[in-house]
């Protein structure tokens, strides 16, 4: 999931003032702007050279990019967020954390590169998506046990239930914008963006780019209509793969998120019985990595090197 609205509370939240009255994303602020435009040519550059695929279990193709320390002791894996492929989510990261460890960037099923097969959300699209992301790391061959997992939106759910599931695989957990849960509340929030065509430019392009307005609007309607499905459902995600995850983990949160409120990031903060250390960005909002870019990925780091960087937990 990612933060994708324009009117009322929650623009106020979530977006920048616009005389247009646009939806305008979230607010990456002039420094993380100017990172990420200085990254992008080179991070397409190693995109070009990293770029790998492989076939799930049940016969879709997933393209993945390997980069970084090729000799690298551990291995980081980027999981993206709604929609969200690698590039969209993860350029600050890839570009830093490749320094120091090898990483692993997937673009999910139907999302980025991983196309066809045409994005689809059955009810259990995140459980079927941690299998995906265990699979990518086989096929790379990273180590057992020397995998460190980042999830954002979406993707800290696939995160928490790859960590559950896959204690094998996963050394070290790192999740944001996540919730293991869906209130009617969340689910207003969502509707309240479910025309694309309202979506800026700037924060519709890329993913028009990629999937095309008409492919955009399906795509987003079919997430929506996921979550609706999941609400009716019960509302839950990974309730109880939270209270298997047993690796070290980093759970971050912006505490002006107002994508996914703070009740979420405090029931992972109780539920996950593993060695929990916790971060706020008070000013933060849904997408922290990319708005405190440098600070996160220093504080990623630091986590990974086995330092405290956070409130601690159990």
């Amino acid at each position: 999931m990612f933060s994708l609205f324009r009117s009322g509370s929650f623009c106020r939240v979530l977006c920048r003032s616009s005389s247009a009255g646009q939806f305008r994303g979230p607010a990456v602020g002039s420094t993380g702007v100017a990172l990420v435009r200085q990254l992008s040519a080179a991070v397409r550059m190693d995109f070009e050279s990293g770029q790998r695929e492989m076939t799930t279990t049940d016969g879709v193709r997933i393209v993945y990019y390997d980069l970084g320390e090729a000799k690298a002791e551990e291995t980081i894996i980027l999981v993206p967020g709604a929609l969200g492929f690698s590039q969209s989510d993860y350029e600050p990261q890839i570009t830093e954390l490749s320094k120091d460890f090898r990483v692993l960037a997937m673009d999910p099923r139907g999302q980025g590169k991983s196309r066809p097969p045409e994005r689809d959300f059955p009810q259990d699209f995140l459980r079927r998506e941690a299998s995906d992301a265990a699979q990518v790391v086989e096929a790379a061959g990273a180590a057992a046990g020397k995998v460190n997992v980042l999830g954002w939106s979406d993707g800290a759910n696939i995160g928490a239930i790859m960590a559950a599931q896959r204690p094998d695989l996963v050394k070290r957990l790192v999740m944001w914008g996540g919730n293991a849960y869906i209130t009617q509340e969340d689910v207003d929030l969502y509707n309240a963006a479910a025309d694309t065509s309202t979506w800026s430019p700037r924060m519709a392009e890329p993913f028009v780019k990629v999937y095309g307005a008409d492919g955009l609007q399906k795509m987003w309607t079919d997430w929506l209509k996921a979550m609706q499905e999941l609400l009716d459902a019960g509302g839950d995600i990974c309730r109880e793969d939270a209270k298997k995850v047993t690796c070290p983990t980093l759970l971050l949160h912006g505490d002006k998120d107002g994508f996914v409120p703070g009740f979420h990031a405090e029931f992972y903060r109780k539920t996950i019985p593993a060695p929990l250390q916790y971060k706020n960005f008070p000013d933060g909002k849904h997408n922290i990595h990319l708005r405190y870019a440098q600070e996160f990925n220093e504080i990623v780091r630091r986590f990974l090197r086995g330092e405290v960087v956070g409130e601690t937990s159990h």
